[in-house]
């Protein structure tokens, strides 16, 4: 049930009005409506007749903020949600705290709150108010350090919400710090994360070596993720963090120098890791192939008897003038035969061909997800356009001309203003947008009466003749794909460039040999080159028979409104092959025949 029918039953319904109103008060992402409790009993009315001044004799009422302050659990100040969900800006939490301290009312404000996410760049000393004996997590996701205020107020919080199980704790220094500066506040943060004995999860900023020992021997903490720096792990021996029952360890550096260091530090590796390497052009001088096989090499050590199920690895810039063999670079990893996630992404020139990707998929079987992410900056080229479809025996008369102004990269320059593709140009009948947007009909004209359409499709707008891609080689076949998916039987995702123009020997009524795989439904293909689309859709729907290949968490743009067309940048030749996809498995829903070479 929405919040809607929870708001209805608070005011309706006696008997579940208790509960209703629990679930409507129990998440919030501003403390505004605390505030209006406070603002709604305490504020006088004013009328141009009359003006009535406040009595300074009358006493506050608290009786509609103590009615629904004690049933709030978890309170979200990081203004994502609310920004993201209303497109507003930042609540103004400093009136609104000010309103719920301007009365003495009850320290914690909310008795019963287990989680709490503060404001980023807020002031810790006002945190003091909302935090309570019952707060299991905290979340303080980004704050300036000052040496007086944070230095006093973040030694006061471990005695103020001492339960605490998961905290996110990141305080950053200011542009400019002085290494003194920078040596206090790492102590300071050590010393008061040392204050919980039980922690399970934590977020936190560079630790002192002494930090992270004590750290590694608390048996509660599950889940680890560190900034670490040289100065944080350089005094660390071989083989001292142990962390006994640590299942998650996701650790950012500055180089790859740093993360041997640390793993080297430890004796023991959890089942999930991931490693992000950023390092500057003045970091660049050890950043080779060499040192990442040195740094794979640690991650795959004593394989036989530990069990590496998930791996992400964020590479920087890698020296050398040749492009890397990722198969070669991740050969060390190929001991982890346990292995059921990985994610590379890399910012050099890489390669990976089908025997490369099969090698891969016969040392990870178990693989359920696979992406090879090339963050180098994107490159803009040219999609040649469909070559025109046979005229039928009584020739009709052109569409007009569909205006395709608007539809670009948003972080593109603009493309010229428009480009006119006549509907000879498309393999597909263009269709009418839904309802919704009926607005934009002009730019969509619908089929002449006399023609029969086909079956009606979520449709896309057609794409700009420009479109941007991602800059690696397409060396993957359908051929390499059909091996991973052989030999990989639980696969269920994949971001791989896939080059879909080679479909020699590809073309009968069996293309994949037998092997289908329904658990794929989404993957990254929509930047990879691509021939017929009709050979294609058919390659595909033998193979991978749920897919849909332009939606998917790893698709271009992030998701449209729900009243726009979904994924409305999709490359002209994907698009069709999504329709030919959609029509295939409708005429096999419905039993209707298909001609023959089809699906």
């Amino acid at each position: 049930m929405g919040r809607c029918t929870f708001a209805m039953l608070a005011r309706t319904c006696s008997a579940l009005s208790e509960a209703s109103l629990d679930v409507l008060w129990s998440e919030l992402d501003s403390l505004r409506p605390l505030a209006s409790c406070i603002y709604a009993a305490n504020s006088m009315p004013l009328s141009d007749e009359l003006t009535i001044e406040a009595d300074d004799d009358t006493r506050p009422d608290f009786s509609v903020f103590d009615k629904y302050a004690h049933r709030v659990r978890k309170l979200d100040l990081s203004g994502q949600q609310r920004f993201l969900r209303r497109n507003g800006g930042y609540p103004s939490l400093t009136e609104d705290l000010g309103a719920l301290l301007y009365y003495p009312l009850n320290s914690p404000l909310l008795p019963n709150l287990r989680h709490l996410a503060w404001a980023p760049g807020m002031g810790l000393n006002l945190l003091r108010h909302l935090l309570g004996p019952h707060l299991l997590s905290l979340k303080i996701p980004s704050h300036r350090w000052s040496s007086a205020s944070t230095l006093f107020a973040l030694t006061k919080i471990p005695g103020l919400c001492p339960k605490i199980r998961s905290l996110t704790l990141q305080v950053h220094s200011w542009d400019g710090h002085i290494d003194s500066e920078l040596t206090q506040s790492t102590h300071c943060i050590s010393r008061v994360i040392g204050s919980w004995a039980k922690l399970e999860e934590l977020d936190c900023n560079p630790m002192t070596s002494e930090g992270l020992l004590h750290l590694s021997g608390m048996k509660s903490l599950r889940i680890l993720r560190l900034q670490v720096n040289t100065a944080s792990v350089i005094e660390l021996p071989p083989d001292s963090l142990s962390f006994p029952s640590l299942h998650t360890f996701q650790f950012q550096t500055d180089t790859l120098d740093t993360a041997i260091t640390l793993m080297k530090a430890m004796n023991s590796y959890p089942t999930s890791l991931k490693i992000d390497v950023f390092a500057g052009r003045s970091r660049r001088g050890t950043c080779s192939p060499e040192v990442v096989g040195v740094l794979l090499c640690l991650v795959s050590r004593d394989a036989s008897y530990r069990e590496l199920r998930h791996f992400s690895l964020n590479l920087p810039f890698l020296l050398g003038d040749n492009p890397d063999n990722v198969s070669e670079m991740l050969r060390p990893l190929f001991a982890c035969r346990e292995l059921r996630t990985l994610s590379i992404r890399m910012s050099s020139p890489f390669t990976l061909g089908d025997d490369d990707l099969e090698t891969m998929a016969h040392a990870w079987r178990l693989l359920e997800e696979i992406e090879l992410i090339d963050l180098r900056p994107r490159i803009t080229t040219h999609t040649p356009p469909l070559p025109p479809p046979p005229l039928p025996l009584n020739p009709q008369l052109p569409l007009p001309p569909i205006a395709t102004a608007g539809l670009g990269h948003p972080n593109l320059a603009p493309q010229p203003s428009v480009i006119n593709i006549t509907t000879q140009q498309h393999a597909v009948p263009i269709m009418p947008l839904p309802l919704a947007n009926a607005g934009q009909a002009n730019q969509f004209p619908y089929l002449p009466v006399f023609t029969i359409p086909p079956p009606v499709f979520p449709a896309f707008p057609p794409p700009d003749l420009f479109f941007p891609i991602r800059s690696r080689t397409a060396e993957i076949t359908f051929r390499g794909l059909i091996s991973l998916l052989k030999l990989c039987p639980n696969l269920y995702y994949f971001d791989l460039a896939l080059d879909a123009t080679k479909l020699d020997d590809l073309q009968g009524d069996k293309p994949g040999g037998g092997v289908c795989n329904r658990l794929v439904k989404y993957a990254r293909l929509i930047d990879s080159p691509i021939g017929d689309p009709e050979v294609v859709a058919r390659i595909l729907m033998d193979i991978l028979p749920e897919l849909d290949p332009l939606a998917g968490p790893s698709a271009l743009l992030p998701a449209p409104p729900q009243n726009m067309p979904p994924h409305n940048m999709a490359p002209q030749r994907w698009n069709i092959v999504r329709q030919k996809m959609m029509e295939y498995r409708h005429n096999a829903r419905h039993g209707t025949p298909q001609p023959v070479g089809q699906i």
